[in-house]
């Protein structure tokens, strides 16, 4: 480009190709390295029109029209930054758009945990890894014992905040690799990977004792949380359909002799 300016190109032409500079390096190089690119740039062209001028270059008959392309470039190259600064405004909104809209598709709004769409892919995940390593994954099933008495008797917002302080107790015992999830209701589903039920029940009794210790404030009262949990390890011949099923007879069998129980027959 710089030798188009020295040697005026076809009949003096040549500077007309620096136009196209500026909407190419934005485009490329970003708006903040477009800006140090094209300010190089500029510099450079001044200094061949000048080379050229007093170094047997391409003489150019009218100082006016070199004065009037770097302007014009200049003019452009701003339009064309201006371009680019609001290009990646709308790109970065548009992108954290796309982060607010993959949250709320995958998490439940009032616990902040997974929601079933998304554990169920995961679940389908880890069984794959599970049977490729040949490693245990268990799952549990948890369901608040009386949870409709609390809605009676202190109303729906007592009950959201029991959730709340379920899914908080959830968090505090979970594995980076762990996933636990609202599956519905007062109902939550945890998936265990590279644990066997053994350790499943283990971790379903701490939390229960967790729970019995720190009970959840409700207008200046005190609600101890009752749990049942029904375990189930995903076995390598087994779908993730049956072993979410035998969980859930678990959990039936667990609330059926008594709250607060733990059930893995």
């Amino acid at each position: 480009m710089l030798y188009l300016v020295y040697t005026g190109g076809s009949h003096g032409t040549g500077p007309i190709w620096i136009f196209i500079v500026s909407p190419v390096t934005f485009f490329m190089r970003g708006l903040r390295k477009g800006i140090i690119d094209i300010t190089i740039f500029i510099l450079a062209v001044i200094a061949a029109f000048v080379i050229a001028d007093n170094f047997n270059g391409y003489q150019y008959n009218s100082p006016e029209l070199l004065s009037r392309i770097l302007l014009s470039f200049i003019v452009v190259a701003l339009l064309s930054g201006f371009y680019e600064y609001f290009r990646e405004s709308y790109s970065r909104k548009l992108i954290q758009l796309a982060k607010s809209n993959e949250i709320l598709a995958t998490t439940d709004p009032l616990t902040a945990l997974p929601n079933r769409r998304y554990t169920m892919e995961r679940l389908y995940e880890e069984k794959l890894q599970s049977d490729k390593s040949n490693t245990s994954l268990s799952i549990m099933l948890f369901d608040v014992d009386d949870f409709k008495k609390i809605n009676d008797k202190y109303g729906h917002q007592a009950g959201d905040l029991a959730l709340i302080h379920l899914a908080d107790t959830f968090r505090k015992f979970s594995r980076a690799k762990d996933i636990f999830c609202r599956w519905g209701g007062e109902e939550f589903l945890c998936v265990l990977p590279q644990t066997s039920v053994d350790g499943a029940i283990v971790l379903a009794k701490s939390i229960q004792q967790d729970l019995l210790a720190q009970p959840v404030s409700v207008e200046q009262e005190k609600i101890n949380l009752f749990v049942s949990v029904g375990v189930c390890e995903v076995i390598r011949t087994g779908s993730i359909d049956w072993a979410i099923k035998k969980a859930d007879e678990n959990l039936y069998l667990a609330k059926s002799t008594g709250k607060n129980k733990v059930c893995s027959a």
